[in-house]
């Protein structure tokens, strides 16, 4: 049904779901669809209709009860109903009267999601239910309001009414969604359907396992029938899977870290495939160079797999090549070509389409930074990394990990890694450089919130400070090349060169919980208005405290822990 829809929208290029009224235009629909005879077409289709139907009629027929059994609900007439203000009181709304004035503008047909006949009878049916979770969220008015702000923007209700009505945890979670995930409600705003995904019993092993992940993506992009759908399918894919990663991290199903390792692998598969895309798309005009490998590094959240719904994608490309021109219908010399090569595959990422746009591409970290090329030759990142690199670029290479190659480029640039990072160096400057690039960073991006965890004093930043300026100047005794932030520090606890290290590797995985359960379900973070009491109780809950108050003052405690270990960390290192 996907596929067939995807022809009729390519047709004339807009947003249809209606089969053509006559024959012709159907037959061109078998077409594009493979089949050349239309009756056959018709055949099939007709098939496909009826499984789906016969389908949606089973999911429903074990739909739970939907009274209430709470007392009268009744939101018809213009006076409010005495027992229905009771039961309202009751379920925990403490403005019943502006409830059912809400409630009652949702019967008026008052919104496009409300406005069928169809979806008023699902909403009657379901609203026992949907208003016992709200009463249950912990601010039953706050709730409701930003449902009915939630109904308000949604184009169409039928469908997702109809799942609410028939699965309890469904309901239950997007009034979670609701109550203390604006991000989520808005991707459910934009996109109904993925909620289908969450009643999945493969929901949960979806989430988890990132060969599942790999293969849903895979088959997602192979029905591309050329490079632009091919774009536009890795952004439906790629928003639809950072959705339900992010459901599965809120709602308790996916742990943080396994969350990050997830929403690595998504932006990691689809930067490889359309890696593989652009290079073959660019080649049908400008050929290719005879004997050339490429290589992406990445770097940051995305090197250490462990980015966040928001990250975006900190990589360059390496290029091992003759001095040449490249054997297409417009030659290129070998620079310029890996070049534009890096233009594309930055535009395939981050420009945006009618399906949004992907993810941020940040390439800063490139030899020579903003100013250089933007693609870098083996020799190149070689010779920059002898004699021009900073401390900050040693020790943003400390993780940096290759994700998609050619040839053997990938085996060469990692083994350039590991001969920078071995290199002998003056250990008491590269620390006294990791101190100034702090204090300079203090200065210059200042916290935003008292949870801006990843720059207050003795924050995430620190912690990776102190994580990478260890794999520069004792990455021998380490013996943990590329390892991850926490990895590296539980290292420094093993060896003895920080014996807080063990703690401080859990302090890092607290810290990182709290970033990632931020980013999944705000969409400003950093606005006091947005930390809700629901939020802070969901922020709590999934970091394992009983309250937000106790996460809060631990939180306090474990930043003083960082900075004291981090000062006693740097006094030694100068000396080994």
């Amino acid at each position: 049904m996907r596929a067939v829809e995807n022809r009729l929208q390519m047709l004339r290029d807009e947003q249809t779901h209606t089969m053509p009224d006559n024959a012709e235009a159907v037959a061109t629909i078998g077409r594009l669809m493979g089949e050349a005879d239309l009756a056959a077409f018709e055949k099939s289709y007709r098939a496909a209709l009826e499984r789906v139907a016969r389908y949606y009629a089973e999911l429903f027929t074990q739909g739970e009860t939907l009274g209430s059994g709470e007392g009268n609900l009744v939101f018809t007439g213009s006076d409010d109903d005495p027992e229905t203000l009771e039961t309202l009181t009751a379920m925990g709304f403490a403005d019943a009267s502006k409830a059912i004035q809400t409630v009652r503008k949702w019967h008026y047909g008052s919104y496009a999601a409300t406005r069928t006949s169809a979806a008023r009878a699902h909403l009657t049916e379901l609203l026992p239910a949907l208003l016992l979770t709200l009463g249950r969220a912990g601010n039953a008015d706050e709730a409701l309001s930003r449902m009915d702000d939630f109904l308000s923007r949604l184009p169409a209700g039928v469908q997702l009414f109809a799942l609410l009505r028939n699965h309890a945890q469904l309901r239950t979670l997007l009034v979670q969604f609701m109550a203390s995930a604006p991000r989520m409600a808005e991707a459910v705003i934009h996109r109904a359907h993925v909620m289908d995904g969450l009643i999945d019993p493969a929901f949960a092993n979806d989430v988890t396992h990132r060969e599942v992940l790999v293969a849903k993506v895979d088959a997602f992009l192979a029905d591309a029938r050329s490079y632009e759908e091919l774009i536009d399918r890795a952004r439906i894919i790629g928003q639809e899977q950072k959705f339900m990663v992010a459901a599965g991290l809120l709602s308790g199903t996916v742990s943080a870290q396994g969350a990050g390792e997830q929403f690595t692998a998504l932006a990691e598969t689809l930067l490889n495939r359309l890696f593989t895309k652009v290079q073959d798309e660019f080649a049908v005009r400008h050929g290719r160079i005879e004997g050339a490998e490429a290589a992406l590094l990445a770097f940051g959240k995305m090197a250490s797999r462990e980015m966040t719904f928001t990250s975006d994608l900190d990589f360059i490309l390496l290029y091992d090549a003759p001095d040449t021109e490249s054997d297409g219908e417009r030659q290129l010399s070998t620079p310029h070509y890996f070049a534009r090569l890096t233009q594309r595959l930055v535009a395939a990422v981050s420009a945006p389409t009618a399906e949004g746009v992907l993810y941020e591409a940040d390439m800063r970290l490139r030899p020579s930074g903003n100013s250089g090329p933007l693609a870098t030759s083996l020799a190149g990142f070689r010779a920059y990394h002898k004699d021009n690199a900073w401390t900050w670029e040693h020790l943003a290479l400390s993780r940096a990990r290759v994700i998609a190659a050619t040839g053997a480029l990938g085996n060469k640039v990692d083994s350039e890694i590991a001969e920078v990072m071995s290199r002998p160096r003056d250990n008491a400057k590269t620390i006294d450089d990791v101190i100034s690039m702090r204090a300079l960073m203090a200065r210059e991006r200042k916290p935003r919130h008292a949870f801006d965890l990843k720059l207050v004093s003795g924050g995430l930043v620190d912690l990776e400070f102190m994580a990478q300026s260890a794999q520069l100047v004792a990455g021998a005794q380490l013996a943990l090349p590329q390892e991850t932030t926490a990895r590296v520090l539980a290292g420094l606890g093993e060896t003895g060169l920080v014996p807080q290290g063990q703690r401080l590797a859990e302090i890092h995985g607290v810290y990182s919980t709290a970033l990632q359960v931020m980013s999944s379900a705000l969409v400003s973070p950093f606005k006091e208005e947005a930390w809700t009491p629901t939020f802070k109780e969901l922020l709590a809950h999934l970091s394992n405290y009983p309250d937000f108050g106790r996460l809060e003052l631990d939180i306090a405690q474990m930043r003083g822990e960082v900075e004291a270990a981090m000062s006693q960390w740097y006094g030694k290192a100068r000396a080994l």
